[in-house]
């Protein structure tokens, strides 16, 4: 149990400074940033849901059982979101724009159940290489450009080369057996591109 609830109080910090550091990066200055930072876009980088999904995703994948997943990851997300508020209330001054936060609300209400599915995807067999599909379908949206034509398909360097690592280490941590992670990798490619002919729109930055 202690240890149990050591590495939930270490969830808790890691997503306390990870909204810290989004708040930090969005409000900053390109001018304060060395040019290699500012050469991944890393303040726009700290904006989007990449860095909850990473770190939602690393909890997933190595708690030791699916209930152990979800307690950490909302214990993840709900400390990003106080992360948030804290800086902008500390530093700023400010209480927070719900139009900023409201997605991060909304997710961390729901980190519990992808958590638990995610948790699926590093085992062996059927289900595992049908769950880290659809995880790396995620990745694959951010990293790359898709249309509906494959005219305008390529790497999109909207965010630097950061969402590229991040798909590299994702299927780094899915990896179990040669023939389920290329399973997985072309199956994420796929659902990444049905997503794209759906007559809807889902947003997923």
């Amino acid at each position: 149990m202690p240890k149990k609830l050591a590495i939930t109080f270490a969830a808790l910090l890691a997503g306390f400074g990870l909204g810290i550091l989004t708040e930090v990066f969005s409000g900053m200055s390109a001018r304060v940033l060395p040019q290699w930072l500012e050469a991944v876009n890393i303040r726009n980088f700290f904006t989007t849901l990449m860095p909850w999904a990473f770190g939602t995703l690393i909890i997933s994948l190595f708690s030791k059982t699916p209930l152990r997943a979800a307690i950490n990851a909302i214990t993840f997300s709900g400390g990003l979101l106080l992360g948030c508020c804290v800086y902008l209330g500390v530093f700023l001054h400010i209480l927070p724009d719900w139009s900023n936060i409201s997605y991060f609300v909304i997710l961390t209400a729901v980190s519990p159940l992808i958590a638990a599915i995610c948790w699926f995807g590093r085992g062996v067999g059927t289900v595992a290489g049908f769950v880290a599909a659809f995880i790396l379908a995620y990745w694959f949206l951010q990293a790359f450009n898709f249309t509906r034509t494959f005219q305008g398909f390529g790497i999109d360097f909207t965010y630097g080369v950061l969402p590229l690592i991040l798909l590299a280490a994702a299927i780094g941590m899915l990896w179990r057996r040669p023939l389920q992670i290329l399973f997985s990798t072309i199956g994420g490619f796929i659902i990444a591109y049905i997503y794209i002919l759906l007559p809807f729109s889902i947003p997923y930055i």
